[in-house]
Parts: C-alpha cells; structure tokens; sequence
C-alpha cells in the first residue's frame, strides 16, 4: 500500500508500540509493505520504540502473495478515504483474516467481526493494540476466521455483483404501491 495519512500507519505502529510495552514477551512482528509521504516517519518511529516491524517497500502484484504467506492476519487502520480496501480481498482470498477500522468501506460487508476478523473504533490505538493482541495470542480462532474469510470472499464474484446491482436498480426504479 501506499504510506499515506489515510492509511493511518503511525497509528499502527503506535498501537504496537502499545502492545510491545504491555507484554514484551509477546512474540509478534509487522511487516508493513509499500512506500510514500510516511515512510521516513515511520521507519524513524519504528526505530527509536525499538519496534518489532519489516518495511518491505514497494511489492508489485506478483510478490504480494509472498507478502500474505508471511502474515497471519492483515491490519487497515484507514480512514475515510479507504472507500473499499482491496487489499482485504485480496488477503482473505489467501486466507488471512483482517483488522480494519470501522471507516474502511469493505468492513461491513468482508469483515463481520469476530467472524472473519476485527472491526476497531477508527484512530482509537488502544483498542487496535487490544485486537492485535488477540490474533497474536488465539491461533485456533485466528485460523478459523482465516479459512471463514477465504470462503466468505470467495462469494464476491462479477456474477454476483451484477445481480446486485440489477436488483437495486429494480428497486429503486420499481412504482409505489397503489
């Protein structure tokens, strides 16, 4: 992605940094993928809080599945901007589950959470780093929702969508009763 405001990457790693002083011992690590305006802030922060975090930089479409087999989860702390997410398709296609902001536009749809992921209060860095902490710490339920994540994605096809989007137009274009 792109290491923009929007995407609201110091908030994650402020959230680790939460999670690294709250319980040393907890053995999790982040790889942040993609370059821009925010990434010499960030890699300096990450820096000095001695924060557990890989920059990977730029990756083209065809290094990004690499990128998910490392990963255990995917986090989209954005705001408003983030008018979908792509990047959550594409990480529960590979069955990874997500955390996501309530602002993240594929959130309601991709994302019911404690299902096949976490939805968290947009820039509230505590609760982000709380649900950091329990896809570090439940593997089972973070596998579950994985594998319910693949399956739930995979229901989001062109078909599908085209029939959506007849049907709104059939409801929206359909006359009043009487």
């Amino acid at each position: 992605g792109k290491l923009q405001q929007k995407k609201r990457i110091l908030d994650l790693l402020n959230a680790l940094r939460l999670v690294c002083d709250a319980q040393p011992q907890l053995h999790i690590h982040l790889l942040v993928v993609g370059t821009g305006d925010l990434m010499e802030q960030s890699m300096h922060l990450a820096e000095a809080a001695k924060l557990p975090v890989s920059f990977a930089g730029f990756l083209n479409q065809s290094e990004m599945p690499k990128a998910y087999a490392a990963a255990d989860c995917l986090v989209l702390p954005s705001d408003f901007g983030e008018t979908w997410g792509l990047v959550v398709n594409e990480a529960m296609v590979c069955g990874l589950p997500a955390i996501v902001s309530d602002r993240v536009g594929c959130g309601p749809d991709l994302v019911p959470d404690g299902v096949t992921g976490a939805i968290f209060p947009f820039g509230n860095v505590g609760e982000l780093a709380r649900r950091l902490v329990e896809m570090a710490t439940d593997h089972e339920g973070r596998k579950a929702m994985g594998e319910r994540a693949r399956k739930h994605v995979n229901e989001y096809t062109v078909e599908k969508a085209v029939e959506g989007t007849i049907e709104a137009f059939n409801f929206v274009t359909a006359k009043p009763a009487g």
